[in-house]
């Protein structure tokens, strides 16, 4: 079995499957930094030092699956749905408008809605084809919040784990 930062990841993920639960049903993943933050200190011994920066930091810019990647198969979703070519351009431009979202996005539920309007909005596409995906947009926002916790959760586990003391001169 692969062993990351000295854990097995069946260990891992029992671990922090509280903070995912949360991060699941709220939608939020500022909403989950204190259950993120009491998994892996509690449970995982990381120190509070490292959860108290990563987490935030993590909750704020690392919005890969919403900021990222969703507005980015949704522009092109929709422009295929009305029949729109898109060119080598409009696809820089959604690849752009779609990493400064993963940025910019906040840790609250429903702000990918609000990235795909400002990507539908750069590349031309009508933003009346938010309708085909705002019906399914709560679930698929929970599996991104947990996926992007998830990650928070794991790269403070592994920096925690890996800082040695640095012996004094």
């Amino acid at each position: 079995m692969v062993r990351l930062a000295g854990m097995s990841p069946w260990f891992f993920f029992k671990s922090i499957f509280s903070a995912q639960l949360v991060a699941f049903t709220t939608c939020s993943s500022f909403g989950t930094i204190p259950a993120a933050h009491q998994a892996i200190t509690e449970r995982l011994g990381v120190q509070k030092e490292y959860a108290s920066f990563v987490l935030p930091l993590g909750a704020t810019i690392n919005m890969d699956g919403c900021g990222g990647i969703y507005p980015a198969i949704a522009a092109i979703f929709i422009a295929q749905i009305y029949g729109i070519p898109l060119d080598w351009a409009d696809y820089l431009i959604i690849v752009f408008t779609a990493t400064l979202a993963s940025v910019g996005t906040a840790g609250v539920p429903g702000t990918a809605m609000v990235m795909l309007t400002v990507t539908l909005n750069a590349v031309g596409l009508p933003l009346e084809g938010i309708a085909f995906i705002a019906a399914i947009d709560r679930v698929i926002d929970m599996a991104r919040t947990t996926t992007n916790v998830t990650g928070d959760m794991a790269v403070a586990v592994v920096l925690g784990r890996q800082q040695q003391p640095v012996p004094e001169s």
